[in-house]
């Protein structure tokens, strides 16, 4: 509770209590939301009738389910960074890390990660 305050100021900014609750709920529900994925998406091309399999990939990300999506969304992702990285700078400089990894040669990383036979199954 201590380190939340000094990082969001909450209680200073005169939230009541209750709505400082759901704010912390808020934070700790993205932190229980990383997850480590690896393994090979499918991909479409134009040069294939059916997805290929991509190249190996592991993938440090927030997601919005681990249970129901388990798997990464880039367009998300911005948004988790927003709160991630006033709490943990340098775990959110390691998430951005992992998706930059992902960019192709053409400069184009893919809006979702589904990476291995689990993630795909959901």
């Amino acid at each position: 509770e201590q380190r939340f305050e000094e990082t969001f100021g909450l209680d200073r900014k005169g939230f009541p209590p209750p709505q400082r609750r759901f704010a912390q709920a808020a934070l700790s529900e993205l932190l229980g939301g990383l997850g480590y994925f690896h393994g090979r998406s499918l991909v479409r091309s134009p040069l294939q009738e059916s997805p290929v399999p991509g190249p190996e990939a592991a993938l440090f990300t927030a997601v919005p389910s681990r249970s129901f999506f388990p798997r990464g969304f880039l367009w998300d992702e911005g948004f988790h960074q927003l709160l991630l990285g006033r709490w943990d700078p340098a775990l959110s400089r390691e998430v951005i890390a992992h998706w930059l990894d992902l960019m192709n040669a053409e400069g184009w990383i893919p809006r979702e990660q589904i990476l291995g036979e689990e993630a795909r199954a959901k």
